[in-house]
Formats: C-alpha cells, sequence, structure tokens
C-alpha cells in the first residue's frame, strides 16, 4: 500500500508540475579565461575576454530540475609560444602569437537546483553541450581557423531571490579549433567563465 502512495504521490507532483514550471529570461554578461590546447608541445597561455547576451530557462519548482539557454557573443583564444617548434614558428613567422577568437556561442544545460529552507540562496549545477559560430578573428599566416566549435561545459552557481544568478563554468572544445595545414598542429578551446544575469 506504501509502495503505491507513494507512486501516487509521484505521479501527482509529475503532473502538476509543468502547471507550475517557472520560465524566465534575461541578460548574462561576465568573462571568459581562455587558451587552446595542442596535443603537440606547442604551450600557450590564457588570455581574458568579454561574454555578454541573452538567456532563458525553464525550471520544475517541485523537481529543481530545468534548462536554460542562451545567445551569447564570446570572445575566446590564446597566447602562444611557437619556439617549441622551429617548424611552427618558420611557418608563422615569429615565435610569439596571440590569436583572438569571436564567437556567437549557444549554450543548452541541463539545470539541478538546490532548495534550501528559509534561504534566499538557491545553489545550483549546470552541464551540457554548446554550439559556438566564429564571426571574427585575427588569425594570418599559416594558421586556418574552424567556423564552428563544439564545446561539453559544466558549473555551478547561486541564484539569490530568484533574479539574479552568478556562475563559474569550465569550458571543453571537442574539435580543432585552429590548425596548420598539412601538420598536426591543432589546439582545442579551453576556457573558464564567470557570468553574472538577471532574470526578470
Amino acid at each position: 500500500m506504501k509502495k503505491v502512495a507513494f507512486l501516487f504521490l509521484l505521479f501527482v507532483l509529475a503532473a502538476a508540475a509543468p502547471a507550475n514550471a517557472q520560465f524566465k529570461y534575461g541578460i548574462r554578461v561576465g568573462a571568459n579565461l581562455s587558451n587552446l590546447k595542442f596535443d603537440n608541445g606547442i604551450k600557450s597561455s590564457n588570455i581574458a575576454g568579454f561574454t555578454g547576451g541573452v538567456m532563458a530557462e525553464y525550471t520544475l519548482p517541485v523537481l529543481g530540475i530545468g534548462v536554460d539557454g542562451a545567445v551569447m557573443y564570446a570572445r575566446r583564444g590564446a597566447k602562444l609560444n611557437l619556439s617549441a617548434s622551429t617548424l611552427l614558428e618558420n611557418a608563422v613567422g615569429k615565435s610569439k602569437s596571440s590569436t583572438k577568437l569571436d564567437y556567437i556561442e549557444i549554450p543548452v544545460n541541463l539545470k539541478y537546483k538546490i532548495s534550501l529552507p528559509l534561504s534566499v540562496l538557491k545553489p545550483y549545477v549546470f552541464a551540457g553541450p554548446s554550439f559556438s559560430f566564429l564571426v571574427g578573428d585575427n588569425i594570418k599566416n599559416a594558421f586556418k581557423e574552424k567556423k564552428y566549435d563544439t564545446s561539453i561545459n559544466a558549473g555551478l552557481g547561486v541564484e539569490v531571490i530568484g533574479k539574479v544568478q552568478v556562475s563559474a563554468q569550465y569550458g571543453w572544445g571537442l574539435g580543432k579549433t585552429i590548425s596548420v595545414p598539412e601538420t598536426d598542429f591543432n589546439g582545442k578551446n579551453r576556457y573558464w567563465t564567470i557570468s553574472a544575469a538577471y532574470l526578470f
């Protein structure tokens, strides 16, 4: 009997949740700290960049589970030390190079909010894919840039009074971001993002 009652309660909650689901939208701004990961020993260091755009989220309040999505501008890149490879240094024409990559990014995350009793703070964790489309860069010489990139993001944050969200995340680029044709010099995006959002 207890199992039947428990299953019935779960059914009622699941049926009621969509009616009480919370849809919010807002603006998000933040900063990226990014670099490029090479598998062949080329060293890179971080550069800072801006990110900003609009977002929306849909949450089931009883369960605390939801999804969010955004359309963001994001600047990424890296400072490259090419002196580890004579071939690459000769191809590019200098020992150090700074790359800047401007994207329109569309992240889609599964989000879980943790409700705390009598608290205006609501911690949350999130993860999901991000689809980025290159809209500008300063790539020159022997490098070739890829016009799109797919990443996996994971992070955590806190929501304040249901309006303000502050979060930090790490992103792993899955594809080749920049490369030198006919060589094995390929770099992938790696980045930290700290952002704040205001929801209406």
